[in-house]
């Protein structure tokens, strides 16, 4: 979904029956977004990386744990990038936990971008530019990440019927790591449980 980082800001997220976080945005339930934006600031802790980027709207954080570290780590202060990602919320605050990071060569393609949301909606509202302190800090991870969902998805689809003491074992992934994803694909409906402790693909 295109959108404005600011209205992305601007939205409270709700969740849904399954326990999806999504945004309601335009009459729309808004769970993945497509932003292109400048990265303006970066913070990487071991376990724990973050982007802040701007399109001209507002800006917004896009957070990484883990093994997905890899999609932002490389990404440098100043590059335009497209993302997309699913949004997310942690104590009231919108961020995007991105899927694909693509730097882009060409500052034409953000204008595209610019135009394409002016015609569907509009010019954005002026942000009001605050000067804040930065402070950067460890967050700790609220979902599984995408190589752990990967991995268990993969088991999944490569037998009718699979235990979650097996994805553990044949892994090597931690017992907590693979309840998460497990927890997350079955809100997603892409799995379900045929009986107690077993997953099959749907």
């Amino acid at each position: 979904f295109k959108v404005w980082i600011r209205d992305l800001k601007n939205t409270k997220g709700d969740v849904d029956e399954s326990g999806l976080v999504y945004l309601p945005i335009k009459d729309k339930k808004v769970v993945r977004v497509n932003v292109i934006a400048s990265v303006i600031d970066k913070f990487n802790s071991g376990n724990y990386s973050m982007l802040v980027v701007d399109d001209g709207s507002d800006s917004i954080q896009l957070k990484c744990w883990g093994d997905d570290g890899w999609l932002i780590d490389e990404k440098e202060i100043g590059d335009m990038v497209l993302v997309v990602g699913r949004v997310g919320e942690y104590q009231e605050e919108v961020y995007v936990r991105p899927e694909i990071v693509r730097k882009l060569d060409s500052y034409d393609w953000a204008l595209l971008r610019r135009l394409e949301l002016i015609k569907e909606y509009g010019v954005p509202d002026k942000k009001e530019k605050v000067e804040v302190e930065k402070e950067h800090k460890e967050e700790v991870e609220v979902e599984p990440s995408l190589a752990v969902r990967e991995k268990v998805m993969s088991m999944i689809e490569g037998s009718d019927e699979v235990s979650q003491e097996k994805i553990v074992s044949e892994t090597g992934l931690s017992k907590e790591s693979v309840e998460k994803a497990v927890q997350e694909l079955l809100k997603e409906g892409e799995v379900y449980m045929p009986k107690s402790g077993y997953l099959r693909m749907v």
